[in-house]
């Protein structure tokens, strides 16, 4: 039975489709909190000041940007989701806001009032140094502890910019037209709550929810929506501890062993002896709670998650004998496909890049349907709440997971340096087009703006990966080469000393010197 239930788990995260993973549609999403007004929702415009001079809108009069009509991606998408116009996701955010500030140069924020992430100073005109991410097991007693304070500070640190919707977009305003139904959240569970909007059913009426709808997973913009995910809340964790270095380390999952060597008191908690599916009262994160976890309430009641807890934070890794994290070969395979992602740019796509990452491919490229790797593979076997789509961002061994699957991502980039024309312009699934902008952050930001280095956008990873499978080819075919080569030359040069000295001994003459090989190295001293 424990067999069973632990392959239905893996089999629903790497679908993604089962009813009871999504959410309504009717769903409002986050929004900053001081366009949350009545006049502001009424007016479908969120073009704040910055500075206390409220006509200084956008910051127009340092130049920072203006308010002007939100741009959206208008080319046709591909994939399950035929529908029109049913969903307030589509052509993202112009059901809730058409006007919004537009930041120039480095400038940005709902403001303007925040530099673009990598640069800094009063103009963002100053190139900030890289924001290094480092494996966890590497990190200094001092930094693991700040990365450790820093996650249980932000379950309990209420978001100073941020709030999420209680009712639907529709009723937004409340009964009487005046009263908006928002709430504040913490700073981690805005990050939950991100995760969990992304992926929420498309409810066409009580009880007819529409599953075949992802804008986070399941196409291409599955390495742009978790990267810039990750890029937020290493900001908000920045400004939370007021350290700009600040970095969200990362886990190596690639040992392909049977045990979760993060899974500790020290680090994200151990199992609880008496329950498993629970995590050791010897670690802080036993006392986490989770949010937007019950899905059949929010489904019957036509609502959505409110942030309100909803029972612990549930684990249970490796609860089937036969489960086994990626290999290191499993991470080469990936990283030697060529192609960021191939048509349908689905899930059921073949030797593409991202579906390999993703984990619906092989890592190799080929398709196999049921297939679980890599980082579907991961958030199945660590078991209980990482296993869903909804509910896994409450782990904090989600942090971990994504930041390493960024670290291939980005390690890919830096191999095979994409243009821009490698990510598909239209006709893949909803919110995966190249220029569609990702549900549901705010202000809007496109998949292409996250399409590059880390190092453009401000940090980079203290990592080394395998080299790709064409790399290692051809090492072995150079150092079989040159052995090989040797070996020629060596018995050429016997034959040829055979020869000479059967014709020295004829001629009867000795060498001048008797020549020895030495096997001292070119670096060792004389």
């Amino acid at each position: 039975m424990a067999f069973l239930l632990q392959w239905g788990r893996l089999l629903c995260w790497a679908a993604l489709g089962c009813l009871s993973l999504w959410w309504p549609q009717e769903a409002e999403a986050q929004f900053p909190r001081v366009c949350m007004t009545v006049e502001a929702l009424k007016a479908k415009q969120c073009c704040p000041p910055w500075g206390p001079n409220p006509n200084n809108t956008c910051g127009w009069q340092e130049g920072r940007g203006v308010c002007r009509e939100v741009q959206v991606d208008t080319r046709p998408w591909g994939g399950p989701y035929t529908l029109r116009n049913v969903d307030d996701r589509e052509r993202w955010p112009l059901k809730f806001f058409n006007r919004s500030c537009q930041c120039t140069g480095n400038f940005d924020g709902y403001n303007c009032g925040d530099c673009k992430f990598g640069w800094a100073g009063p103009n963002c005109d100053t190139k900030k140094s890289l924001v290094v991410r480092k494996n966890i097991h590497t990190l200094s007693e001092e930094e693991l502890e700040q990365f450790l304070d820093a996650l249980d500070r932000s379950k309990t640190t209420v978001h100073p910019d941020y709030v999420i919707a209680t009712q639907h977009w529709l009723s937004l305003l409340g009964p009487s037209g005046n009263d908006p139904q928002v709430v504040n959240c913490s700073i981690y569970d805005y990050f939950v709550w991100l995760h969990y909007y992304s992926v929420r059913d498309t409810l066409l009426g009580p009880g007819r929810p529409f599953t075949a709808i992802d804008f986070s997973h399941q196409g291409p913009a599955f390495v742009s929506w978790h990267r810039y995910h990750l890029l937020l809340l290493e900001r908000d964790l920045q400004r939370m501890t007021g350290n700009e270095s600040f970095a969200l380390p990362y886990w190596n999952f690639s040992t392909g062993r049977n045990e979760c060597d993060v899974c500790t008191d020290r680090l994200l908690g151990a199992s609880r002896p008496d329950d498993p599916n629970l995590i050791s009262p010897n670690s802080r994160f036993s006392r986490w709670e989770i949010i937007c976890n019950s899905l059949d309430d929010y489904n019957r009641l036509v609502t959505l998650c409110n942030g309100s807890s909803e029972g612990p934070l549930r684990r249970n890794p490796f609860s089937n004998s036969g489960d086994r994290l990626p290999t290191t070969e499993d991470v080469r395979n990936c990283l030697s496909l060529q192609d960021f992602d191939k048509p349908p740019f689905f899930r059921n796509s073949s030797f593409s890049f991202r579906n390999a990452l993703e984990g619906f491919d092989k890592p190799d490229g080929t398709l196999d349907a049921p297939v679980v790797s890599l980082h579907n593979l991961v958030h199945g076997v660590l078991n209980g709440t990482s296993a869903f789509p909804h509910a896994a961002a409450n782990d904090p061994i989600f942090v971990l997971l994504h930041s390493f699957t960024d670290a291939i991502f980005d390690e890919w980039m830096k191999r095979f340096h994409p243009s821009d024309s490698a990510w598909p312009q239209e006709l893949a699934p909803i919110g995966h087009n190249r220029m569609y902008n990702m549900v549901p952050f705010f202000p809007p930001v496109t998949n292409q703006e996250l399409f590059q280095t880390a190092e453009q956008l401000g940090y980079s990873y203290s990592v080394e990966l395998p080299e790709p499978l064409q790399e290692a080819g051809a090492w072995a075919l150079m150092v079989g080469s040159t052995i090989g080569g040797a070996l020629i030359a060596l018995m050429v040069l016997v034959v040829l000393l055979v020869v000479f000295q059967h014709r020295r001994h004829r001629k009867g003459f000795e060498p001048l010197v008797n020549a020895r090989f030495s096997t001292k190295k070119y670096t060792e001293e004389a």
